[in-house]
C-alpha cells in the first residue's frame, strides 16, 4: 500500500485533534482511501510541550517541513495570514497539495492560490475553513454543481451566535460575551468575532463558490452585533422575529448581494432554530430547493473532521495516480451589489416625546422616502418621559432606509433613535 506523507504545520487545538486521529484512527483512514497515512514531521512552537505524536520530526522551521522530501501533503493549521499564506503558496510551488483551515487566507488570497495549484497540477483543499465539521464546501463543489444557486444565507459564527442566544434570555451583550468566553466559544480578544471579520471572511469564500462572484472580505457589507440590546430580542420576539447575526448572499437582477448583518429572522425559519455555539447554511438551487447544512462550526474534533475528510480526498487521488481535474468552467463573474442598492425591510426603536402628533411626524418621514410601515409597537412613557416606539417597516432600498434613520433623529419629538436593525423576511403581502 503507497503511503502518503504528511507534514503538520502548527500543532494547537486543531492540529493535536488531526494528529491523534492520525495516530488513533490512521490504519481505518488509510484503508478507506487506499494508503498508508503517515505523519512524518509537523512544526511546533515548542518542541519540548507534550504532543499526541508518534514517530514524527519536530522542527521550529514550518519552511523546513514544507520543504522536506518526506512531505506529501502540506497541511497548514498555524492560522492567520502570514506566514500562513506563504507556506501555502510554497508547497504548492513545490507541487506539494495542500491542506489548510485558514478562512484568512482563503478568503484573502483563495482565487490566487487556487491559480498556483491549477498551474501546478495539485490540490488546495479547505473544507474546514468555513462551518468546521459541516461538510459544506464539497458539496457546493460537487453535489450541488448542476443547481443554479439562488440564496445563501447563513450562521457562520459561532461565538456570535452563543452571545445572542444569551441575549434573547435576557442578558446584555457584555455579560454574554464573558459566559461565551469562560465556554471557550470567544477568544480573549473577541473583535473579529463581534465586529463580524470572521463572517465576512467565511461569506466572501463562499460568494466566490456558490455564485462564481470576484468576491473579497472588502468587497462584503459588514456590520457586528456590536451596541444591541436585549430589549430589541425582546421586540423582535414580540412580533415573530429571531435576531441572528446572518451572512447573506443573494442573486437580484442587479447583482449578487453580499452582506453580513444582525438582522431579524422570521421565527418559522430554520436558521431561527439555530441556538448556541451551532453554525448553519441554508441555501436555495434552483433544482433541489431548499437545503440545509447544520453543526459544530469549530473546535478541535469538529474542525479535525473537516481536515481529515480533505487528507483522505487526496491520498485516494494520489494512491490512483489520478490527475487533479481542471477547475470548473464558469460563466462570466457576476457583479457584486453596492450596499445602498440592497433592498430590505427594516426595525426602528426610537425614544420620543409624549406629546400628540408624534405618529404622524414618524409617518411622514416614512411616506416622503417611500417606506411602507408594517407594525408598531408602543410603551408608555417612563420616569423621564419619553415613550418608546418601534417601527416595523415593509421592504425598502438600503439608502432610502439611511435617509430615513437621520430624519427620524431630527425630528423635535425624537430624543433618539436606539436601533435600526435589519429584517430578512417577505413582505407578507405588502403593496410595493
Amino acid at each position: 500500500m503507497k503511503a502518503i506523507r504528511i507534514g503538520l504545520l502548527g500543532v494547537g487545538t486543531v492540529g493535536q485533534s488531526v494528529a491523534r486521529a492520525l495516530l488513533e484512527r490512521g490504519e481505518n483512514l488509510g484503508r478507506s482511501a487506499g494508503a498508508r497515512l503517515a505523519l512524518t514531521r509537523a512544526a511546533v512552537r515548542d518542541p519540548s510541550r507534550p504532543r499526541p505524536i508518534s514517530g514524527a520530526k519536530l522542527s521550529t522551521d514550518p519552511m523546513e517541513v514544507v520543504a522536506a522530501d518526506d512531505v506529501d501533503v502540506v497541511v497548514e493549521l498555524i492560522g492567520g495570514e502570514e506566514p500562513a499564506h506563504k507556506l501555502i503558496a510554497a508547497a504548492l510551488e513545490r507541487g506539494k497539495p495542500v491542506v489548510t483551515a485558514n478562512k484568512r487566507v482563503v478568503a484573502r488570497h483563495g482565487p490566487e492560490l487556487e491559480k498556483l495549484a491549477a498551474k501546478k497540477g495539485v490540490e488546495l483543499r479547505y473544507e474546514a475553513a468555513v462551518g468546521g465539521g459541516i461538510p459544506l464546501i464539497a458539496p457546493l463543489n460537487d453535489d450541488l454543481v448542476a443547481n443554479r444557486i439562488l440564496e445563501l444565507r447563513a450562521i457562520i459564527n459561532g461565538t456570535t451566535n452563543f452571545v445572542l442566544t444569551e441575549m434573547a434570555q435576557g442578558s446584555d451583550l457584555e455579560a454574554a460575551l464573558a459566559r461565551a468566553q469562560a465556554a471557550g466559544y470567544a477568544e480573549a480578544d473577541p473583535r473579529d468575532d463581534i465586529d463580524a471579520v470572521d463572517a465576512g471572511d467565511k461569506l466572501a469564500i463562499l460568494v466566490r463558490l456558490a455564485f462564481g462572484a470576484e468576491c473579497t472580505p472588502e468587497r462584503v457589507f459588514r456590520q457586528g452585533i456590536r451596541g444591541l440590546e436585549a430589549k430589541d430580542l425582546a421586540y423582535g420576539r414580540e412580533l415573530g422575529y429571531v435576531l441572528k447575526l446572518v451572512a447573506i448572499a443573494r442573486r437580484t437582477p442587479k447583482g449578487v448581494e453580499a452582506r453580513v448583518h444582525p438582522a431579524f429572522l422570521p421565527a418559522e425559519h430554520p436558521l431561527a432554530r439555530v441556538d448556541g455555539a451551532q453554525n448553519a447554511v441554508h441555501l436555495l438551487g434552483d433544482l433541489c430547493g431548499p437545503v440545509m447544512f447544520s453543526g459544530l462550526g469549530a473546535g478541535g474534533p469538529a474542525t479535525a473532521s473537516a481536515v481529515l475528510a480533505d487528507i483522505g480526498h487526496i491520498a485516494r487521488r494520489l494512491a490512483l495516480g489520478d490527475p487533479v481535474p481542471p477547475p470548473p468552467l464558469r460563466g462570466a463573474a457576476p457583479e457584486l451589489c453596492p450596499m445602498d442598492e440592497v433592498r430590505t425591510r427594516c426595525y426602528f426603536r426610537l425614544a420620543v416625546d409624549d406629546v400628540p402628533g408624534v405618529f404622524a411626524q414618524l409617518t411622514g418621514v416614512l411616506a416622503r422616502h417611500e417606506i411602507g410601515l408594517a407594525s408598531v409597537l408602543q410603551r408608555e412613557p417612563g420616569m423621564l418621559g419619553s415613550a418608546e416606539v418601534v417601527l416595523l417597516t415593509y421592504g425598502a432600498r438600503e439608502a432610502a432606509l439611511a435617509e430615513a434613520e437621520a430624519e427620524l433623529a431630527k425630528l423635535p419629538c425624537t430624543r433618539a433613535v436606539k436601533a435600526r436593525i435589519r429584517v430578512d423576511a417577505p413582505d407578507r403581502g405588502a403593496k410595493q
